[in-house]
């Protein structure tokens, strides 16, 4: 019997059919958060639907999620969307599999050691104190704060780990960056894939983006071995060597060093935008907030995360509701039991941070933004205090594929927000449209433009 009639006795679990004009519907709309609302309100613990040719499965509970994550972990690989990515981002660590996977994570992982985030913290502190005081903002004006928390945490990111200034190079990239998103959403869609190989306009856009993007990423390659060890990851990537003696090759530095700058900055821009929004929406949280920043005698550094508890549930609040990745797919490499299903090899397997974040089996008052749930009887922050179980809450992974920046991100964020609420509430322009735009990561689909007030007292 052949795989493909084998595949058409395999029983599968409940789930919508995509017809041709949903399919146009779905991409039209880019919104296929709606759609994963719309498989897991009709099968909530697993889902099945087809994209094409690929059979995909919606993941509705914490246990099947850990499941995935954790116990299936050597037996699936990318999904469809990071399969797709390797066309700009090469094999870095976040596309590449297997051995290369485990050996460049082996390198990378001294950068982010506890040690090395403190101090990172202080360029971070520096960054955030500069544009809060610097007059680069100024009260009343309007600016697109999605845009600016994208322009500086590429600053962050260049000053921490390429210990290079990239403000010039800020439009650039986002404009890059971009093109690039807008093209990971026709992996959504029967054929997408395919599209991306088209000799259409859009395609030749794509590749004049990852052009512009080498260029400043093999700019800094050339400007480091110049310069000599620096100290900075970059350094240590080029220092490297494997037992043999053999040095990475230049293309393997370039794409975790892309795969750094990008992935570095584009997951905590988002997170520091939406909760900009969600602070503006909810005056109260946004006073707790201001009540502990108030309370510093300077703005908080590394020493002070502690005593930012209110800073840290805004931020995990924020990424409940927004998570900045809200997808995670896996290609199943065999056969795996889920919940009485066989989900035959080739399968992809998916895990939505959306949709388990606000899944009212989990969580209280699944919608409403509460960053209180996060703080204990004392009042001190802390990731079990909603009471949800493990697998419910997600926004970095889960894993061997956990994202290795994890510790860089929460540190960058509690930070910058809190130094810039000290001195500014951004309030949204009335009218402007607020909508998600789920591509890799989860952006504002019209940016953020807000009215930037500086808050009374401030310096």
């Amino acid at each position: 019997m052949t795989a493909t009639l084998r595949a058409r006795h395999v029983r599968r679990p409940p789930g919508p059919e995509l017809g041709t004009l949903e399919i146009l519907r779905l991409l039209r709309s880019r919104r296929p958060t709606d759609f994963l609302d719309r498989v897991a309100t009709a099968s909530p613990t697993l889902g099945h639907f087809r994209l094409g040719r690929e059979h995909m499965y919606l993941l509705g509970t914490p246990e099947l999620i850990r499941g995935l994550l954790l116990g299936h972990g050597r037996v699936t690989a990318k999904g469809r969307g990071l399969e797709q990515a390797r066309r700009l981002l090469g094999q870095g660590l976040l596309t590449s599999e297997g051995g290369l996977h485990r050996r460049q994570r082996r390198l990378i992982q001294p950068a982010f050691h506890p040690d090395r985030i403190h101090t990172y913290a202080e360029p971070m502190r520096a960054a955030a104190v500069d544009l809060a005081t610097a007059g680069r903002w100024r009260d009343g004006e309007v600016r697109d704060v999605a845009a600016e928390m994208a322009d500086l945490t590429l600053r962050i990111v260049g000053r921490t780990l390429f210990a290079t200034d990239l403000a010039a190079d800020a439009g650039g990239v986002a404009s890059a960056l971009t093109t690039f998103l807008g093209h990971t959403q026709r992996v959504m869609i029967p054929g997408g894939p395919l599209l991306n190989r088209l000799p259409l306009p859009s395609t030749r856009r794509l590749a004049e983006a990852g052009a512009a993007l080498d260029r400043v990423v093999y700019r800094l390659i050339a400007e480091h071995r110049a310069a000599g060890d620096r100290g900075d990851m970059l350094s240590m990537l080029l220092a490297a060597r494997d037992e043999d003696g053999t040095a990475m090759p230049d293309r393997q530095v370039r794409d975790e060093v892309l795969t750094l700058m990008l992935a570095g900055h584009e997951t905590t821009a988002n997170a520091l935008a939406w909760a900009w929004l969600l602070l503006d929406r909810h005056p109260e949280a946004a006073r707790r907030l201001h009540a502990e920043v108030d309370a510093l005698p300077a703005a908080p550094s590394y020493d002070d995360l502690d005593r930012l508890p209110r800073t840290h549930a805004v931020v995990a609040e924020t990424m409940r509701l927004y998570p900045p990745a809200w997808v995670v797919g896996r290609r199943m490499l065999a056969d795996v039991g889920l919940d009485g299903w066989t989900v035959p090899a080739r399968s992809i397997c998916v895990a939505s941070q959306w949709v388990t974040h606000r899944d009212p089996r989990w969580w209280t008052e699944p919608l409403a933004y509460r960053p209180q749930r996060w703080l204990d009887a004392h009042g001190r922050y802390d990731e079990t205090a909603p009471g949800q179980p493990r697998g419910a809450y997600f926004p970095f992974g889960m894993g061997r594929r956990l994202c290795i920046g994890e510790s860089f991100a929460w540190t960058e964020v509690t930070l910058v927000l809190a130094i810039l609420a000290r001195d500014w509430a951004p309030a949204l322009v009335p009218g402007h449209p607020v909508d998600v735009r789920p591509a890799i990561t989860l952006r504002p689909a019209h940016g953020l433009r807000m009215t930037l007030h500086r808050r009374s007292g401030a310096s």
